[in-house]
């Protein structure tokens, strides 16, 4: 039997250390459990899918198409009438006392109009307070209402076909790819493992070595035979593995919870995320060096995510930002590693599809490494 070299002995004695430390702080279990909740919670609450918004109904004219248009209401599953009116004066109380969030207004000689071919307008009043809600309501709105409105032409048309014959037509066929009923969790769900990738590895690494120096430890394994990249070795391949179980657990709730289809391959996703990995164990390397105190590196790291979460396409779509905000997304390594987690989850993308961002990610990658592991290596010196 071969016998192991000494420095992999070496490196696997503070791998043992690190795995005893975590299992006795609890660390270990919080990486397991975080996940799987976190996956839950921003897959049913935080989505932009809107349903059931609290809608009335103010029918001046009180015709039968005007009874119609407000049935098209009742029976979306977007919107919830809480109130039917036949006077505009009630839709302000509606709204000052949130029992409303949305009003359609019908005017009087709805029907009438119609019926001589004349132009009517139906009126949408909105409460702006929450401008994202208003403004996904009134687009569903108009749809509803333009539905309406095409019903009404069509029969139109079919009685002047009677007339004339037939008449020439454009019809708009709809399709979505990658994402068919446009859930907000079939895309939010697979973004939570990049925000995990980036807890586990960034926060739980700066604040492990940070420990070590609290406590001593460095100087004392820096007295042995011990050199300072197997004490980064050791400590940071644990939280590796740990990362990519996350990855695997977060896909299995994806899939069971919210089933969600997995389009791609899955080796080829964590073989990718091994370079966002790595990424962000050079940075929780350099927050330590530049920390005295586990407070401390904790705030920094939070500084570091807090740009990662909010500038890389996660929450906030990049194109929406100022042109300056979208320059500077392209120091966020977050940024390209989202392009790949969704390309691969939702779009089964490959590698050559994806090389762009996992070129921009692995230079980040070993730019970052590098630096933190010589400024490791001097702090520690």
């Amino acid at each position: 039997m071969r016998k192991v070299p000494v420095f992999i002995s070496q490196m696997l004695h503070v791998m043992k250390k690190e795995i005893i430390e975590i299992q006795r702080s609890g660390v270990g279990r919080f990486l397991i459990i975080a996940p799987i909740l976190q996956a839950i919670v921003f897959g049913f609450v935080a989505v932009t899918d809107i349903t059931h918004v609290k809608t009335m109904i103010c029918d001046e004219d009180g015709s039968v198409l005007s009874r119609s248009l407000g049935e098209k209401f009742y029976n979306s599953e977007y919107f919830r009438v809480v109130n039917y009116s036949r006077t505009p004066e009630d839709i302000k109380p509606e709204f000052g006392t949130n029992r409303a969030k949305i009003c359609v207004r019908i005017p009087e000689k709805f029907s009438e109009n119609i019926k001589k071919g004349k132009k009517t307008q139906v009126q949408l009043i909105v409460d702006g307070s929450d401008s994202n809600s208003a403004g996904i309501s009134m687009t569903r709105a108009v749809l509803i209402i333009n539905g309406f409105s095409s019903e009404i032409f069509a029969k139109k048309m079919t009685q002047m076909r009677n007339i004339v014959g037939a008449l020439p037509s454009v019809v708009m066929e709809d399709r979505v790819w990658y994402n068919p009923e446009l859930k907000s969790a079939n895309t939010m769900v697979p973004g939570v493992i990049a925000m995990i990738v980036t807890i586990v590895t960034l926060v739980i690494t700066a604040l492990s070595l940070v420990r070590e120096k609290e406590s001593g430890n460095i100087e004392q394994m820096l007295v042995t035979p011990v050199k300072p990249w197997q004490i980064i070795m050791g400590k940071i391949i644990p939280y590796i593995f740990l990362a990519l179980v996350d990855i695997i657990l977060i896909i299995i709730v994806s899939l069971i919870v919210f089933q969600i289809d997995f389009a791609g391959n899955y080796f080829l996703l964590l073989g990718l995320s091994l370079i966002m990995i790595i990424t962000n164990l050079g940075i929780g390397i350099l927050i330590s060096t530049i920390s005295a105190t586990q407070q401390q590196a904790m705030l920094t790291s939070i500084f570091f995510m807090m740009p990662n979460i909010l500038l890389s396409g996660f929450i906030f779509p990049i194109k929406n930002m100022p042109i300056i905000l979208q320059w500077f997304t392209y120091l966020i390594p977050m940024r390209y590693y989202l392009v790949i987690v969704r390309g691969i989850f939702l779009k089964d993308l490959g590698f050559m599809e994806l090389l762009p961002q996992s070129g921009a990610l692995f230079l980040y990658g070993v730019i970052v490494f590098t630096i933190a592991v010589k400024q490791f290596k001097k702090t520690v010196g």
